[in-house]
């Protein structure tokens, strides 16, 4: 006989009176199956009733609202970044309406884009460039997920929301739809033009904001609908990893919201820059992230690649690359962040133990599911989402630039969280018989009471349409055995069902659908079947505290007291090495360097920074050379670090450029100074070496000097192929008297009298020397000596006498006007021209021959002696004097 149909079990009606109602399933044989009765045609399907339902003014109302908490914190963000833009550019930021969509597009999808004309580029450039800038402000997102899920929440009691997951599921896409294409449409209205011609222009990012804005409405409004709905269909070991990672979540974000604000507030007053403090509450989400990442021993990681640079001549500038540490970003303040850890680790400890099911004792068995969970989760967040990238296509060549956790930050995230997965087991229990209060600050006073006794953590509370909805019936498959499963209602009749009209008297019967014919185990009940001990028995209620043992308490106390005393000396000694680096910074050893040469302390300006030249080569970087100086630099200012500083390739900082402006008799100048990280003195405390020294090649050369004095100190000049003498030497910057030699300063003088060296270029100066009015006499003297030998017989028949003198037959010869002037170079002159008059003898054909002037300058060389003095001088020709 087939068997007969089972007794109808009663089940309550949710969001009605506890009225028994009939069941319509029925169990039957496994022979002869029949199929279900097929729902009523006139009954509306879940999907079309939810997707009437948002036809209607309470669903409509909660999509206007909805739009307006996500474009209200887009309007409030980009209020913040304008805001901090026109504070940090000193007020010169516009105030388009172009910019501040720009803005509002940047906050619901964190890109942008931007647009060069080739005139912008340059003349050989004739493609227009595009890039790309992805940077997520996670702390507006997360403010437009929170905003929307309590939005949801509250709505749905009026809103008409409750329906099975799947046209739950498809309304919150229409509604995610809504808004991510209003969002789309807004960031594509405007755009920013900085100059006002076209050449560059920024938009965000349409794309962006159409994803992002839909991924966070939906998922907020799945989360506030069908919470419980989506939880409970996860597995419970899967579902007890969420909440541990859930409380291990807010535990960070709570301490190093907290800590990273603060710092960086600090930060910006300390350097000046307070407009980006607007900028804090969106980007509260990234500061949060990278805090996390630096804490836990992970790294900071940038590269860049540009290789079309290299054809506007730039293509060897050192741009920063590699990752870096938080020791190598904050220095000894780094100490408090690792601190700021510690406490993480024993707050998230306590939160993610207490959420545990109790057991008699520890199970390493239950250390190892946080881990992996938080390895998925920071994949996902360091790596996805936190990182901040640059691309484009510039000159048919494409560029990238990023920033971001490097890659092993989350292979470090997950160890921190092993860490806190481990002493979950342990510490609660320590923490509830030694320190209950700071237990329950951590996990919250009501957890601990669930924990304490035994009980399984409560399941969180349900919105109405999680209260309402109904959970989807599992396929039906017929089966040779009789089916374990019976048709119950799908849901009971909700107020704003509708159906179609029929002809029957009465309305249709609700769809029906599977559901199991025992009740399944509520999520509830699973923790508490795993709250059993190895014998199987549930852990017993834990003892009210007792008073500590008064050994105990003094043993805690003098433990306590040690570690205390060990974080306080340790935050000591990082501020005091703060304070003390901050004395030590690039800019204080430039100071220094800067303050020996102004004061003329040249030799221990060398010793400082040593130059780099040879010996031979240093006869001006002397203290008597920069001493003598007729100017010597005086210092005005010197600025911090440029942005051109280099980095290591394991992160580190490398050097910083200083920029020193100085002034040179009263000429300003600005040098840029190169600064190297040295090695840390006793391990901490930092030193830097100098790699500019404010030295200048200097070339001396002359044609008619053997040696050129810079500053007092003679610098000889070596002959060279071109018949000059030249010498290379370097000195400091600086204004410098330039002269000869003491020996022949009495007869010669420089013409050349001043060095201005004002920059670290080379350059090359010539000096040669002018005869004095002692050596001119010395000259005009043997000149006109040699004149008057030459009116002299035989003396008149010399070489070096004038042609016309050199004869035999004149009656008469004689010096009418002598040589008043002489020009000397260096070791060699020619004197003014000199007036001879002469007669020729009487002859027959002449018996009283005319007088006849003859006008002739005379020529001869110099020799110095080597030991100084009075030169020898030497006449060695005659020519005619022609005006």
């Amino acid at each position: 006989m087939p068997s007969q149909p089972a007794p109808a079990p009663t089940q309550p009606v949710p969001g009605q009176p506890d009225v028994p109602v009939q069941s319509t399933a029925t169990v039957w044989p496994a022979q002869g199956m029949l199929p279900p009765p097929a729902p009523n045609p006139a009954t509306p399907s879940p999907v079309a009733a939810a997707m009437h339902t948002l036809t209607r003014k309470p669903a409509l109302t909660t999509v206007g609202l909805t739009l307006a908490v996500v474009f209200g914190v887009a309007l409030g963000s980009a209020i913040l970044l304008m805001t901090s833009l026109e504070l940090l550019g000193q007020h010169n930021v516009p105030t388009s309406f172009g910019l501040f969509v720009v803005a509002m597009g940047f906050s619901l999808g964190g890109g942008l884009q931007a647009t060069i004309s080739p005139q912008l580029l340059g003349s050989d450039a004739y493609v227009s460039a595009n890039v790309g800038l992805t940077a997520l402000p996670l702390g507006t997102l997360l403010a437009i997920a929170v905003g929307v899920y309590l939005l949801a929440r509250r709505r749905a009691p009026v809103d008409e929301s409750a329906a099975p997951l799947g046209a739950m599921a498809l309304r919150a896409a229409v509604e995610a739809a809504v808004a991510a294409l209003l969002a789309c449409l807004l960031t594509a209205l405007g755009s920013y033009d900085p100059a006002g011609t076209g050449e560059a222009v920024v938009r965000a990012s349409a794309a962006s904001s159409l994803l992002m804005t839909w991924v966070i409405v939906f998922a907020a409004l799945m989360l506030a609908r069908a919470g419980v709905q989506l939880t409970s269909r996860v597995p419970a070991r899967l579902r007890q990893v969420l909440r541990e990672l859930g409380a291990l979540a807010t535990i960070i974000g709570v301490v190093l919201g907290v800590v990273s604000i603060v710092v960086a507030v600090f930060a910006a007053f300390k350097n000046d820059a307070g407009g980006a403090i607007p900028l804090l509450p969106v980007l509260v989400g990234n500061l949060i992230v990278y805090a996390l990442t630096l804490g836990t021993l992970g790294g900071i990681a940038g590269s860049f690649s540009a290789p079309f640079l290299q054809e506007f001549g730039v293509g060897d500038v050192p741009y920063p690359s590699g990752s870096a540490s938080a020791w190598d970003i904050m220095g000894s303040w780094s100490i408090l962040l690792y601190v700021a850890v510690l406490l993480v680790v024993v707050a998230g400890a306590a939160r993610v133990g207490v959420r545990r099911p109790r057991l008699a004792a520890a199970d390493p068995a239950r250390t190892w599911q946080l881990p992996v969970a938080t390895l998925a989760a920071g994949l996902i967040v360091l790596h996805l989402l936190a990182p901040v990238r640059l691309s484009g296509r510039l000159l048919g060549q494409q560029a990238t630039a990023s920033f971001g956790p490097a890659w092993w930050s989350s292979l470090t995230l997950a160890l921190f969280a092993l860490i806190v997965s481990a002493l979950a087991e342990v510490l609660p229990t320590w923490l509830y018989a030694n320190a209950n209060s700071f237990l329950r600050l951590c996990a919250g006073a009501p957890a601990v009471g669930y924990w304490v006794t035994g009980q399984a953590q409560p399941a969180p509370k349900q919105s109405f349409a999680a209260s309402t909805a109904v959970p989807p019936a599992p396929a039906f498959t017929p089966a040779p055995a009789p089916a374990p499963d019976e048709y119950v209602a799908l849901y009971a009749a909700q107020p704003h069902a509708t159906s179609a009209p029929t002809s029957a008297p009465a309305a249709p019967a609700p769809p029906a659908a599977y559901a199991p014919s025992a009740p399944a185990a509520s999520a509830a009940s699973a923790p508490a079947a795993m709250s059993a001990n190895a014998a199987g028995t549930p852990a017993p209620p834990l003892p009210a505290p007792q008073p500590m043992d008064p050994a105990a308490r003094r043993r805690l106390k003098r433990v306590a007291g040690a570690v205390v005393a060990c974080l306080v000396l340790v935050g000591a000694g990082a501020i005091a090495v703060h304070v003390v680096n901050a004395r030590r910074g690039p800019e204080q050893a430039v100071e220094a360097y800067l303050a020996l040469l102004a004061d003329g302390h040249a030799d221990a300006a060398t010793a400082m920074v040593d130059p780099g030249v040879p010996n031979n080569q240093r006869l001006l970087l002397t203290d008597e050379v920069l001493g003598a100086a007729t100017s010597r630099i005086e210092v005005v200012d010197v600025a911090a670090p440029s942005d051109t500083d280099t980095y290591t390739s394991a992160g580190t900082r490398d050097s910083v450029t200083v920029t020193a402006t100085l002034s040179l008799d009263g000429k300003r100048l600005d040098v840029p100074i190169v600064v190297k990280a040295g090695d840390k003195e006793y391990g901490v405390l930092n030193t830097w070496r100098i790699d500019t020294p404010l030295v200048q090649e200097v070339t001396l050369s002359s044609y008619t000097l053997g040696a050129v004095t810079v500053g007092g100190t003679e610098v000889p000049l070596e002959a060279s192929e071109y018949g000059d003498g030249s010498a290379t030497q370097y000195i400091y910057l600086g204004i410098y008297d330039v002269g000869v030699g003491t020996d022949i300063s009495e007869y010669l003088t420089a013409d050349t009298t001043e060095l201005n060296i004002n920059s670290t270029s080379s350059s090359a100066i010539q000096v040669e020397g002018e005869a004095t009015e002692t050596l001119e006499n010395l000259v005009l003297d043997a000149v006109n000596s040699q004149a008057t030998e030459c009116v002299t017989p035989p003396g008149n028949l010399e070489d070096v006498c004038p042609y016309p003198l050199q004869s035999t037959r004149l009656d008469s010869l004689e010096v009418t006007t002598e040589a008043t002037e002489a020009t000397v170079n260096g070791t060699s002159f020619e004197s003014g021209p000199v007036t001879f008059t002469t007669r020729d003898d009487p002859s027959d054909w002449n018996e009283d021959p005319d007088f006849e002037d003859w006008e002739y300058t005379f020529s001869g060389s110099l020799e110095w002696p080597d030991d100084g003095g009075e030169p020898t001088i030497a006449i060695t020709g005659s020519s005619a004097y022609w005006y």
